[in-house]
C-alpha cells in the first residue's frame, strides 16, 4: 500500500504558486529562444530566395536564346517567301477591295504541311 504525505491546504497554494512563478520565468526564455531561432533562420530564406531568383533567370536566358534561334530560321527559309500570293477576292471592275493578283511579298502562311496537319488531326471524324 503506497502512503502520500500529509500536507495542508496552504502549503499546496503555496506551492501552486512557486510553479506558476517558475513557469513565467521559463516563458520568457522559451520565447527568446524561439526569437533567436527565427532570426538564424533569415539568411537560410535569403540564400533560397537567390538560389531561385538564379534558376529563374538561366531559365528566363534559355526561353530568350530559344526564341531567338525560332526567328532567326524563320527569317532564313526562303521556303515561303514566294512573290506570289494577292489572292483574295475581285471587286469586278471597280479599284476597291482586295487585288487579284501581283502584289505580296509574303506567301501567307498556308503551305502542304498545314492542309496536312489539319488532314491529321481531324482524320478520327471522317466517316467511311
Amino acid at each position: 500500500m503506497v502512503t502520500l504525505p500529509k500536507v495542508s491546504p496552504d502549503e499546496i497554494g503555496r506551492s501552486v504558486e512557486e510553479g506558476r512563478g517558475k513557469m513565467k520565468k521559463m516563458m520568457s526564455m522559451m520565447m527568446m529562444g524561439f526569437a533567436m531561432k527565427m532570426a538564424a533562420m533569415i539568411p537560410v530564406a535569403i540564400a533560397g530566395l537567390y538560389v531561385l531568383a538564379g534558376k529563374a533567370l538561366i531559365i528566363s536566358k534559355i526561353a530568350l536564346l530559344l526564341a531567338g534561334i525560332i526567328a532567326l530560321k524563320k527569317l532564313l527559309s526562303q521556303k515561303n517567301s514566294g512573290g506570289g500570293g494577292g489572292g483574295g477576292w475581285s471587286s469586278g471592275g471597280s479599284g476597291g477591295g482586295w487585288s487579284s493578283g501581283g502584289g505580296g511579298g509574303h506567301g501567307g502562311g498556308w503551305d502542304r504541311r498545314s492542309l496536312e496537319a489539319q488532314d491529321l488531326a481531324y482524320r478520327g471524324y471522317i466517316t467511311q
